[in-house]
């Protein structure tokens, strides 16, 4: 009877190691289409038929590996991974309702007492993620929606990494609130436990601290000059941190050079710090877009001698400094009009 028993132990430790090597090697194969996919589309229409092959592929296997496996501990990971496949598909097709769909089933299993609760910031932060990508609304709206998804995840899981780190993004939001900003900032520095985000932390704090305050800053350009903000005095200074490496600036820069000839330029100066580490790009853009505004650059990249000392860790980010060189707007990005013609209006 004893040998009986122990061979059936043996025989099922044997059949449980086989089910745990079988489920180890197909969680592998859903592992490899984190790689994404491996062609190359030659247009809009290819690349969104190659995502949407891919996702079924992807689909199919994460739900072979749910069925087969159903108490594996991995099952929750192939949950969110399928949700958020919905999730991605609804943004790429433009099908809100089926985004919606993916935000309820994330509320579902944040619920469900199936959920480890070892596991649920994974699943409230897919849900909130997900969340401060497609909040709509006005731009308050929007930032009030952000700052409060944040803040709760914070209080909920304050020793999870990304509670940091989502503070951090939702005070990107908070350009026009800065009381918010410094707050929010100033509860992921108590909370972050890494040297990158910290460093980050400061860069904000720094530019948040020069807000009202006097730009101090004298450099050459490109041009062969030399310009001192303060002798700018008098004037509405529009200060441009950017790079011809960064798509985003590029973009941004094309519609500043279109707008900017319909805005009022009695009183305005325009001065650019390029964040480059290439002179020949620098040059090339200067060239593409025509640009006649003064150009520092020293080739040190994000360690810019103007720039770093300023806190810039963002491009394109856009100051402007009223008659008295005072900052008055962490980033103009989206309203430099309304700020300009403001400006001008007022007093030296």
């Amino acid at each position: 009877m004893k040998v009986s028993t122990a061979l059936a132990a043996l025989l099922i430790a044997a059949a449980t190691w086989s089910a745990r090597a079988d489920a180890d090697s197909d969680w592998a194969k859903v592992l490899k289409f984190d790689s994404g996919p491996s062609a190359t589309p030659a247009s809009h229409e290819e690349a969104v038929r190659i995502a949407h092959e891919f996702f079924g592929r992807q689909q199919a296997a994460l739900r072979e590996f749910i069925a087969a496996y159903p108490s594996d501990p991995h099952v929750l990971d192939a949950k969110l991974r399928l949700i958020s496949i919905q999730a991605a598909e609804g943004e790429m097709d433009q099908q809100p309702e089926q985004v919606r769909q993916a935000l309820l089933a994330f509320m579902a299993l944040e619920r469900s007492p199936n959920t480890p609760p070892s596991r649920l910031p994974d699943v409230a932060f897919r849900r909130i993620s997900l969340e401060m990508q497609t909040f709509q609304g006005t731009k308050e709206q929007i930032r009030e929606a952000v700052v409060t998804a944040a803040r709760n995840y914070a209080i909920r899981f304050p020793d999870d990494k990304r509670a940091p780190r989502l503070l951090v993004e939702a005070a990107t939001e908070c350009d026009d609130t800065p009381d918010t900003m410094r707050d929010l900032l100033t509860t992921a520095r108590s909370l972050s436990k890494e040297a990158a985000l910290d460093d980050r932390i400061a860069d904000d704090m720094r530019r948040l601290n020069t807000l009202g305050t006097p730009v101090n800053a004298k450099f050459s350009t490109i041009q062969g000059d030399i310009i001192d903000l303060a002798a700018l005095r008098g004037n509405v200074v529009v200060l441009i941190f950017w790079a011809a490496e960064s798509p985003p600036s590029l973009l941004w820069l094309q519609r500043f050079c279109k707008d900017i000839s319909h805005i009022p330029q009695d009183q305005l100066k325009i001065v650019t710090i390029s964040l480059d580490e290439s002179r020949k790009d620098v040059d090339e853009a200067v060239r593409m877009l025509n640009l006649t505004w003064p150009v520092n650059f020293d080739g040190k990249g994000w360690e810019n001698a103007v720039a770093r000392p300023l806190g810039i860790n963002a491009l394109p980010t856009v100051w402007i400094l009223d008659k008295h060189g005072i900052l008055r707007t962490l980033n103009a990005r989206d309203s430099y009009d309304y700020w300009i013609q403001r400006l001008e209006r007022e007093r030296y």
